[in-house]
């Protein structure tokens, strides 16, 4: 392939901490079986800003820089020769993660790495979406209906609440009857409301669990919009909830605090399922009753498993769900969206410019 032209991405330089600045990357014309993408809008997330403060992430082989972004929603604007399910001028998103070849990666589940050999755009190994425009493999390429334009660019964080139901799912296939009614979230960020959405969806009743006082937080009426109930830990131990909840089914952990899983692993009900998502990093250590939770894990058919990334499927799901989800409760996800920065330049300062943000975008094209 040739490159055409450049265009300006938002990157960090490798190994130093708060370097973002205004690179220009080539973008090569699309191969047959490639998409070129225009970008509209991309979110900003945690994993970014940990990029950003340089906690992990790395360049494509040969760069001292990396574009930042994985959350995308873009305009067709060329395809290759060979591809026939897109067409120039359709909304489309990009998953994330590419393959190395291992047998699940070579299967399409690339979310199950188990050589931990592959890479991710925006965040290892591969440019990612904080640019005007990208190529890539129409397989990677996902389209979405023109009524998700306002909130397309969250269909990435939805695709990763999915993948944490298909795996809490599946695990839970193992009992002859499963019927989940009772749900607690904690952290009250853009994946912690997309999953208590998903949950409430799927006709549980949802907790959401957050640091901040409801009165302070931006989060607690979108909760309360959706029909969950909002809990801010600051003011009540979570602890203390369960006498007075029904059997716990579900418990997802969205927090990134170490002390919300070990409160999840001590609130889960019989035959419940916790699910970690957030990475908490650090070195915090909790005493905790570990014969206690032993016993009622085993006694009580208990299961924690941890999920990570998603897939194709994953991403259609997120389209499927964000429609059903306006239609339950309209212009309510629209609202996860606090802050919106016009053009790449304006992304030099988000980490000032998007503090206290639920879920901030950047808007590109």
């Amino acid at each position: 392939m040739s490159s055409l032209r450049t265009v300006p991405g938002l990157a960090v330089t490798a190994g130093i901490a708060d370097s973002l600045h205004i690179l220009d990357i080539p973008v090569p014309e699309p191969g047959a079986d490639e998409v070129a993408v225009r970008v509209l809008e991309v979110g900003i997330c945690g994993t970014d800003r940990e990029i950003i403060h340089n906690q992990f992430g790395s360049p494509p082989p040969g760069s001292a820089d990396l574009v930042l972004g994985h959350e995308v929603l873009g305009e067709v604007a060329q395809v290759g020769g060979g591809v026939r399910e897109l067409s120039a001028g359709d909304l489309v998103t990009a998953t994330v993660r590419r393959g190395c070849g291992c047998p699940n990666c070579a299967a399409g589940e690339s979310d199950y790495c188990t050589a931990l050999q592959y890479t991710e755009r925006g965040i290892r190994g591969e440019h990612g979406f904080w640019t005007n425009q990208f190529v890539d493999r129409a397989t990677n390429i996902i389209p979405v209906p023109r009524s998700l334009r306002g909130v397309g660019a969250m269909i990435e964080p939805t695709s990763v609440v999915e993948k944490a139901w298909r795996v809490a799912s599946a695990v839970q296939q193992r009992f002859p009857v499963w019927k989940p009614k009772q749900a607690v979230v904690f952290g009250a960020g853009p994946i912690g409301l997309l999953q208590a959405m998903l949950l409430r969806e799927r006709g549980m009743d949802v907790t959401v669990i957050a640091q901040r006082p409801s009165s302070e937080s931006p989060a607690a009426p979108i909760v309360e919009a959706f029909g969950g109930t909002y809990i801010s830990a600051g003011e009540t131990d979570p602890l203390r909830l369960v006498a007075s909840m029904p059997n716990i089914d579900v418990a997802v952990e969205c927090s990134g605090n170490s002390l919300c899983v070990a409160q999840g692993m001590q609130m889960l009900g019989v035959a419940g399922v916790l699910v970690l998502l957030s990475n908490t990093g650090g070195s915090r250590s909790v005493e905790l009753p570990l014969d206690r939770i032993n016993v009622d894990f085993v006694g009580g058919n208990k299961t924690m498993v941890g999920s990570v990334n998603s897939s194709s499927a994953d991403f259609r799901a997120a389209v499927d769900d964000l429609q059903r989800f306006e239609q339950l409760w309209p212009g309510v996800t629209e609202r996860l969206i606090t802050h919106r920065l016009k053009g790449l330049d304006a992304g030099l300062n988000l980490m000032e410019s998007t503090r206290g943000a639920i879920k901030a975008i950047i808007e590109v094209g």
